[in-house]
């Protein structure tokens, strides 16, 4: 893999050649210990600026996901009931994922008088964007003494590196409580749409983080369930420590990797090592998705020139409002940090031109969920073509989340089966959605449009190597429609749709 990483840099077949290799070791169990030593090492030679250009080269379709996005922590042990939820319609008018700390709905519902799956339930009702369930257990939301749950979060304002906590907190847990409504823990799962697994005491942080068996049994639970799994974990001293961070979420079969940086990055490099991590993350990570639940400013912006897709925030007193986007000396329980963070990620988006998720673009992705359906089949991720997942983690995160669930009155690759009886197929557009029409269709030829001139050879290139005839037309739509008997637009983008319509005869998804 070390020359496949080395070559990966100048060649982007390279890159895919290496993508490849990862996901087949990681779907058939084979991924091991010495292969991700050989993977950080090999990026640890690289200067700081090839490991940034390696992280964003598989951050790039059809590596990983070429998207931005913030999740947002609207919840908080010291919330009345009606404040957090009038947090978590704020955040689902704004479009972001919510990000939701099990023992601060637990406490809110203790403060109120009600079970803590009736809080959830009041969460799920007012909202349609994905729920991201984290402080999870064996028996359901975690439970912390005060000390903990009202920590102002000292280690992030002196800043690394983490000794321990400075107030001699231990991660104490309240088992009594979190037992009296274990019988509500598969509820919880359902209505979440990604489950979050610390392997942090793997680490060494057994003051920080839980069991590793006790992470396992989530996991396991989350996936039986089909929710994405988000495997958490300290860069530490940036070597061994990060290693041990991945395998562990590499045995908990995560999605999602996500990097905690903060008082947690020991490394004498601190920044060099905050961008190894997310290249080296970006080339491991199952779902194509890599964030960071904690970072200093200097770390958010090294993170998303290094491949990072998602940085976690919060609202005031919620601990994300402080751990993502601050300075040592800033980062403070009371900090609402959402403003802060989202104006680093878009200056930081406008230099690499790359979009940042919003209400809008979620429902794009539901509605291109909502089409990738074949006789009662999903073709999302997890499905496969070839050696490549069709869609990425935030697919399973949009599809678990009411908004996909939203009335929909498009076209479903059943539908379009019917419509498109034809032999040479024409696709506006070359991403997972031309990538299922081509699997279930299987036309004698597929013409390929797209203006990204990667994103249509890389198509072609998986199409062809699965048996599909498909050809480039070099960003060409006019030749894709010479070309094919029937041409589709691919896009679920209104307003794209629309404008192709007006120049071309061509078949609508909308």
């Amino acid at each position: 893999m070390k020359e496949l990483i080395k070559n990966s840099l100048n060649d982007l077949d390279s890159a895919m050649e290496l993508r490849e290799l990862v996901i087949n070791k990681i779907n058939n169990q084979k991924l091991t210990e010495s292969d991700i030593i050989e993977i950080v090492d090999t990026v640890d030679d690289l200067s700081f600026e090839d490991t940034q250009k390696l992280g964003s080269i598989f951050r790039r379709f059809p590596l990983g996901c070429d998207l931005l996005e913030i999740g947002v922590g609207p919840c908080s042990s010291s919330l009345t009931l009606p404040q957090f939820i009038e947090n978590c319609v704020f955040t689902d008018h704004m479009g972001f994922p919510i990000h939701l700390c099990g023992y601060a709905l637990a406490d809110i519902a203790e403060k109120e008088g009600m079970s803590p799956i009736a809080v959830m339930n009041e969460v799920y009702n007012n909202v349609e964007v994905p729920l991201d369930l984290d402080h999870f257990g064996r028996f359901g939301p975690m439970r912390f003494p005060k000390e903990i749950s009202h920590c102002m979060g000292d280690c992030y304002y002196n800043g690394p590196p983490y000794k321990g906590c400075p107030r001699d907190r231990i991660h104490k847990r309240l088992i009594t409580k979190e037992r009296e409504y274990s019988n509500e823990f598969g509820e919880w799962i359902k209505k979440s749409a990604t489950v979050c697994v610390n392997v942090v005491e793997e680490q060494g942080g057994g003051d920080h983080g839980a069991d590793i068996s006790e992470m396992e049994d989530v996991a396991k639970a989350a996936q039986k369930f089909g929710r994405g799994v988000e495997g958490i974990f300290h860069i530490g001293d940036g070597y061994e420590d990060l290693i041990t961070g991945l395998k562990a979420c590499n045995d908990l079969d995560v999605d999602v990797l996500v990097i905690e940086g903060g008082p947690f990055n020991r490394s004498k490099d601190r920044l060099k090592d905050f961008a190894k991590s997310v290249a080296v993350s970006r080339i491991l990570v199952k779902g194509g998705v890599v964030a960071t639940n904690g970072a200093y400013e200097d770390e958010c912006r090294v993170g998303l020139r290094s491949g990072l897709n998602v940085i976690l925030s919060g609202f005031s007193g919620n601990h994300h409002g402080y751990m993502c986007g601050y300075n040592i000396k800033e980062a403070r329980r009371n900090n609402f940090g959402l403003p802060r963070v989202l104006k680093i990620m878009k200056e930081e988006a406008e230099k690499i031109n790359i979009c940042i998720a919003n209400r809008e673009l979620l429902k794009v992705l539901a509605r291109s969920s909502r089409f990738l359906n074949h006789k009662e089949n999903h073709l999302v991720y997890p499905s496969m073509i070839g050696d490549y997942f069709i869609g990425d983690a935030h697919w399973v995160s949009i599809t678990n989340s009411k908004m996909y669930n939203a009335p929909y009155f498009g076209k479903t690759l059943d539908s379009l089966e019917e419509e498109l009886n034809c032999d040479k197929v024409g696709v506006l557009g070359g991403r997972y959605i031309s990538w299922g029409i081509a699997d279930v269709l299987k036309p004698e030829e597929l013409y390929v449009s797209d203006v990204d001139p990667w994103v249509e050879h890389a198509t072609v290139k998986i199409l062809n190597d699965n048996g599909i005839n498909a050809y480039a037309c070099n960003g060409t739509d006019k030749k894709a429609l010479e070309s094919a008997d029937k041409t589709v637009i691919t896009t679920m983008i209104p307003e794209i749709v629309l404008r192709i319509k007006n120049k071309f005869d061509t078949v609508s998804l909308l």
